[in-house]
């Protein structure tokens, strides 16, 4: 299952992938002005529309589209490599209390990460649709469900989507706008010291304990875009804090998520 919004450049060489252990794809589509759902029925996917409610809503009604319970969540810039397509064709399926997680990894300007924050992402996306679902949460949606139990296997999705510093850039600042709604709808609060000390927790975190100076350049530059995210998601989540003061913002969140499901 992949959702999609203008990935005609992306959708092809997913599908393709996606065909190694599947032959029911599911696309589920926001609302692309590009050539993604034509390109996706080409490859014999199944293609549905949606308006826009959030991650969560696209999975989970995506995952109710396909033929069998059990799922496997992509997003439209990944594909399977041989190695987790291997390692996913050997399980056996007989416990659907189970989560099966592995490795992303990721590329920045076309170089393999593998150090830093983006060196080490392990991914949650195989699930039986029948006992676990995807929150609603505005960003970095989370499996949830009774006695789930969770195993990881080998293999790795390889993430192409980070195409340069300014596509990273602008990807921090939607998912740091997301991550602050987030926040705000779970009541944390944010202070001076907070949001200065995440900054230069997380990317030093980044850059030495996780190694992000074996890449050079690229490690500098990983971590000094964790260090933006993690502050600018505090900043975002004072803007929203201050708004709330002037009027029922929480509200007006909370309504959206209770429309999304």
């Amino acid at each position: 299952m992949i959702i999609t919004l203008n990935e005609e450049n992306n959708i092809v060489d997913c599908i393709q992938s996606a065909k190694k252990i599947s032959d029911d794809i599911i696309i589920v589509d926001s609302g692309s002005k590009d050539q993604t759902v034509a390109l996706a029925k080409n490859q014999g996917a199944r293609s549905f529309a949606i308006e826009w409610s959030g991650f969560g809503y696209a999975r989970n009604f995506g995952a109710w589209q396909a033929k069998n319970d059990w799922i496997l969540a992509l997003d439209a810039d990944e594909r399977i490599s041989d190695e987790l397509a291997a390692s996913i064709k050997k399980i056996s399926f007989s416990e659907a209390t189970r989560i099966y997680k592995f490795r992303r990894r990721n590329y920045l300007n076309g170089k393999k990460i593998l150090f830093g924050t983006l060196g080490f992402e392990n991914v949650k996306r195989i699930y039986n649709r029948q006992h676990c679902k995807w929150d609603l949460t505005p960003v970095h949606e989370k499996l949830i469900g009774d006695n789930l139990t969770l195993k990881g296997i080998k293999g790795q999705v390889l993430h192409y989507g980070l195409k340069d510093l300014a596509d990273y850039k602008a990807k921090a600042k939607l998912y740091a706008r997301l991550s602050a709604e987030k926040y705000f709808l779970q009541g944390r609060k944010t202070y001076l010291l907070k949001k200065y000390f995440s900054a230069i927790f997380n990317s030093s975190k980044s850059y030495f304990l996780q190694l992000g100076l074996l890449e050079g350049t690229q490690g500098l530059m990983i971590a000094a875009m964790v260090a933006y995210y993690s502050w600018l998601k505090y900043f975002y989540l004072l803007q929203l804090v201050r708004q709330a003061k002037k009027k029922d913002l929480s509200f007006e969140l909370r309504s959206k998520m209770k429309a999304a499901s």
